[in-house]
């Protein structure tokens, strides 16, 4: 373990003394002294033995080593090269496809790593092994409990903002200013049968909004069912004259340079709706872009809400900034498996939770925004299947880091994943998560922006290292953490010897129990937001929906890590993933 610490120490105090460095001198390529220190460490290493004694020189070895790195990758990546600028920028030219490769394999590979390094580590260095998986302990324990008390504070907000009737609001506080603005709600769908769609167009109909500012428009697929699409634009025409009007567009399959889905649906809506926009002699700049999924219900206030929040910032900050809502899944919460229920209710709280406590929380399913930036963003990734992800860094990299998105926490209310049968609603549920996961499709645009835009060094090596991390983490921290300390003693028998080995899985099983204790939160939240069980229900299953939340680790380890794991294997492997659209089926109303 301190071997590992005196490179890391090397290589971060470096990293950061290069920063002082690279603004005191300016023009100097000190990747050249990294280069110098690092060759130092080797030295000292193999023929230091005889100077230091007691492995001294093998701590200064690494921490040389660590050192010298740290100055080479800060000059690569603030510099963006690491000696001879035209040389490397033509090589990285020449052989574009061949980083684009490395780039997708990339995170795939950092997990496995991550994941099987319990055993090749063990061989040689079981300690270290040990101290890491305590580190990740540690590091499980903050996290859910910085996540306990991020939802208790998200709740809230979100409490705090549905008491507001921002309509009244948006009169006091924007007086001739707010009355210009109309909404314009997108809704892709594809396979969403009308009983599905019906509660969405009613929610908006029903906003605390005047109506003859609110236009629906309706995306529909070209490979959808007609008759669905018949009876969806039926129910459309009898709805139209309660607003502003009402748009439909039916996306080609198959266009040049797309991947079928909501992205590039999306933009296929737009473009068409933009002409017919302005014939009514409406301003681009007056009009509020909300996207939503097709089973997605808003809060009566929502539109009034998040149209006050973007108001309520500056004039030269508002356009750079999209505007989400808080996400529950209590269209069918009850009718779905409890597996699926508490993966909603995670999916929920941890999406609340990162609203509240970080300024990098990433677009998920909806967004509101308004269109001007929306056209000058350029809409979403036409190519690729996880479009909020990849909205997000087109935005960020589009205005060079100036770019947030600003939650409002009025709530919008989804479906939990529920099919016909129980085998397929597991297996959409898996699907599912592994299209969140293959938000690692986007790295190698995200690679290619940090090093051909100019922006700020550290907002930008920031945000990246964050979503690097948090696609790792999704991937192999749950299992590392539940059966990392079990491997080691299995591959190196040795270690069994050690106190570290008997102490290592009390500690680690006493530090996850007391992190299980961070849900009471998520318990407490939940039930106070949920909606009532229903009366129907037997004793016993009025039990068990209390009692759900043991399964919370199981739950963490397959449903939610395993997808990870397969989405980056797959584009690993070069496996490119379609757009899979959830199947929906609230059970009840279908009957």
């Amino acid at each position: 373990m301190r071997l590992l610490l005196f490179f890391f120490i090397g290589f971060l105090s470096f990293f950061y003394f290069s920063e002082v460095l690279s603004r005191v001198v300016k023009g100097i390529r000190y990747s050249f002294f990294g280069i110098f220190l690092t060759l130092l460490g080797f030295f000292i290493g193999f023929f230091g033995q005889s100077t230091f004694t007691g492995g001294v020189s093998t701590l200064l070895a690494l921490f040389l080593i660590g050192a010298g790195l740290g100055l080479i990758m800060h000059h690569f990546l603030s510099r963006r090269f690491i000696f001879f600028q035209k040389a490397e920028r033509g090589f990285a030219l020449k052989h574009e496809n061949g980083f684009e490769r490395f780039l997708e394999i990339m995170p795939g590979a950092l997990t496995w790593l991550a994941l099987t390094s319990p055993i090749w580590l063990s061989f040689t260095l079981p300690y270290a092994v040990a101290y890491l998986i305590l580190i990740a302990d540690v590091y499980w324990l903050l996290t859910a409990f910085r996540i306990a008390i991020l939802i208790l504070i998200g709740y809230r907000k979100m409490k705090w903002a549905e008491s507001q009737n921002w309509q009244k609001l948006l009169q006091k506080d924007f007086p001739g200013t707010w009355e210009k603005y109309h909404h314009l709600i997108l809704i892709p769908t594809y396979k969403e049968a009308l009983y599905i769609l019906k509660p969405t167009f009613d929610a908006i109909t029903s906003s605390n909004y005047p109506k003859n500012k609110i236009f629906i428009a309706v995306g529909f697929e070209e490979r959808d069912d007609p008759q669905k699409i018949k009876e969806t634009e039926e129910y459309l025409k009898k709805i139209e004259k309660k607003i502003a009007g009402v748009f439909t567009t039916i996306h080609p399959y198959n266009l040049p340079g797309e991947v079928a889905g909501q992205g590039s649906n999306k933009n296929w809506m737009i473009k068409h709706i933009v002409p017919e926009i302005e014939k009514r002699n409406i301003k681009i700049e007056d009009v509020f872009v909300t996207t939503l999924d097709a089973d997605f219900v808003i809060h009566r206030e929502f539109l009034s809400g998040a149209l006050h929040k973007y108001l309520s910032l500056p004039n030269q900050e508002r356009d750079k900034r999209t505007f989400t809502g808080v996400f529950l899944y209590h269209n069918n919460y009850w009718q779905t498996p409890t597996p699926m229920r508490l993966m909603a209710a995670g999916t929920s709280f941890w999406q609340l939770a990162e609203m509240v406590g970080s300024d990098k929380y990433m677009n998920y399913s909806s967004m509101s925004i308004s269109l001007k930036a929306l056209l000058d963003i350029g809409g979403w990734i036409p190519d690729k299947v996880n479009d909020d992800n990849g909205f997000y860094w087109k935005a960020y990299f589009h205005f060079n880091g100036d770019y947030k998105v600003v939650p409002h926490f009025l709530p919008i209310s989804g479906d939990a994943v529920q099919d016909t049968t129980l085998l397929k609603t597991f297996q959409n549920q898996y699907l599912q998560i592994k299209r969140w996961a293959y938000g690692v499709e986007h790295i190698p645009f995200i690679i290619r922006q940090y090093f051909t835009k100019d922006m700020d060094f550290w907002n930008k090596t920031d945000r990246v290292l964050f979503k690097i991390w948090g696609d790792l983490k999704w991937g192999f921290l749950a299992i590392f953490v539940t059966f990392g300390s079990l491997l080691i003693p299995i591959v190196n028998p040795n270690f069994r010897a050690s106190v570290l080995s008997v102490n290592l899985p009390i500690v680690s099983s006493w530090i996850l129990t007391i992190t299980f204790l961070g849900l009471f939160a998520t318990i407490y939240v939940h039930e106070k937001v949920a909606p009532k069980r229903p009366k129907e229900w037997s004793a016993f299953k009025k039990l068990w929906s209390y009692i759900q939340w043991l399964l919370v680790p199981l739950i963490l380890i397959t449903i939610s890590s395993l997808p990870a794991i397969d989405a980056q294997t797959s584009l690993m492997f070069g496996r490119k993933l379609e757009f899979r659209v959830t199947n929906k089926a609230r059970l009840r109303e279908k009957i």
